[in-house]
């Protein structure tokens, strides 16, 4: 689909709200929160009723962990997930290195047909956007993504450095609350005898064969209540008289369905945390489509780059959707690009020393074709501009504008690609 916005709301670049309106992404989001709420309501008024263990595991476990599910399911849709925004200029040290350098293939209007050039990385999918090493351009938002990991329709956006813990404890999250609701199922099945199809020496509807209590069918949980109905024996315990058979039956395909795959999925997304690389970056790396060993390396390791803080080892708010912190000191460098939103031209895209020149240039022509006439003008003998001044001087001006700032970088930050990682 691309960039969109509806009002202030979507992934174009001046879109105030982040929330990608694709409608594949828009209809599998609602179905994610569909089977939440489902499973949540279903579970409340089915599995736990006259049962005090089931209703303290439903109230203790399944109910935090469901809210937590659903806490990081909005975070996760609704949090830029690190899209480079209009105007975003390389860092100094990269520009310096020539980390960002490629060749760019434009069309020369003074002289005719293409001309090649050295100049930093951009994106054309982007309105020629600056574009980070370690971005990839996401089709579905239509932006390039920081560390993009995959688009993920189940959450309706991209998964990328800033929103890819909210990914993972969506998972997470979901993974345990199913293995909750198998245990509430697999206690209701117990307790109610669900595993009986009919009471022992019960006739069938010939009324000349009598079936065993050990006999099993794939549609006994299905018939149960039909079964007690008609040969009129009481329910083993009290509330396992409620006409909901199917709505367990449907609430055990979908745990067993979330369970298979979120499982999968975790065991997938350790690698990143371990890593602190996205599958993109794993699978470029590892099939050689890189400059260098350490292109998509991570940039420190005084930090985890998936939930951030300001130490590598598992902390507290690991296991909370709050927003994902970075130190101040290794921001620029995690992200890639130097970005102020105050700064003149930032509506446009980056704009490189080179262009500027080319401005400059023609000023400086003018100049001294300017000098030359005085020079040379009847009235204007003994006159001398020193047209060498004029050009140090413009030139002095045009340096001084786009002269990068220094800037210093914090202890154990890597300057890719030149070094590897720094303790």
């Amino acid at each position: 689909m691309g960039r969109s916005k509806l009002g202030s709301v979507g992934t174009d670049f001046d879109a105030r709200y982040w929330l990608s309106l694709d409608p594949c992404g828009l209809l599998c989001l609602s179905f994610s929160y569909g089977l939440h709420l489902f499973s949540l309501v279903a579970s409340g008024l089915v599995l736990i009723s006259h049962h005090v263990v089931a209703q303290c595991i439903y109230g203790l476990l399944y109910v935090p962990m469901s809210a937590l599910a659903l806490w990081s399911l909005t975070m996760a849709s609704t949090t830029d997930p690190g899209a480079v925004p209009m105007g975003a200029s390389p860092l100094p040290s990269n520009i310096a290195s020539g980390e960002d350098e490629s060749v760019i293939v434009e069309r020369d209007d003074a002289r005719g047909g293409l001309r090649r050039r050295r100049g930093v990385r951009r994106c054309r999918k982007c309105n020629d956007n600056y574009k980070p090493g370690r971005a990839h351009h996401d089709s579905v938002t239509g932006r390039c993504i920081i560390k993009m990991d995959h688009f993920c329709p189940w959450v309706g956006n991209a998964v990328g450095i800033m929103n890819h813990k909210f990914f993972i404890l969506f998972i997470m999250y979901t993974f345990l609350t199913s293995i909750v609701s198998l245990a509430l199922i697999i206690i209701r099945v117990i307790r109610c005898q669900y595993y009986v199809l009919l009471p022992p020496n019960h006739n069938n509807s010939t009324g000349n064969t009598t079936l065993s209590s050990s006999y099993l069918d794939v549609g006994a949980i299905l018939h149960y209540r039909h079964s007690y109905d008609h040969s009129h024996v009481p329910p083993p315990h009290p509330g396992c008289n409620s006409n909901h058979t199917t709505i367990i039956f449907v609430l055990s395909v979908i745990t067993i369905l979330f369970f298979l795959f979120t499982f999968c999925m975790f065991l997938d997304q350790t690698k990143a945390i371990s890593t602190n690389m996205s599958k993109i970056a794993r699978m470029k790396t590892r099939g050689g489509m890189v400059s260098h060993p350490n292109e998509y390396a991570p940039v420190a390791t005084e930090f985890n780059e998936v939930f951030g803080g300001e130490h590598p080892t598992m902390s507290w708010h690991w296991a909370l959707p709050l927003p994902v912190r970075f130190p101040e000191w290794a921001l620029d460098n995690i992200m890639g690009f130097e970005y102020c939103n105050t700064r003149e031209g930032a509506t446009g895209p980056y704009r490189e020393p080179s262009e500027t020149d080319e401005e400059n240039s023609s000023v400086i022509s003018m100049s001294s074709g300017m000098s030359s006439s005085l020079g040379e003008g009847g009235g204007m003998i003994g006159m001398d501009i020193d047209r060498g001044m004029i050009q140090r001087k413009l030139l002095g001006e045009d340096v001084e504008k786009i002269s990068p700032p220094s800037i210093s970088l914090g202890e154990g930050v890597k300057k890719r690609p030149t070094s590897g990682l720094l303790a």
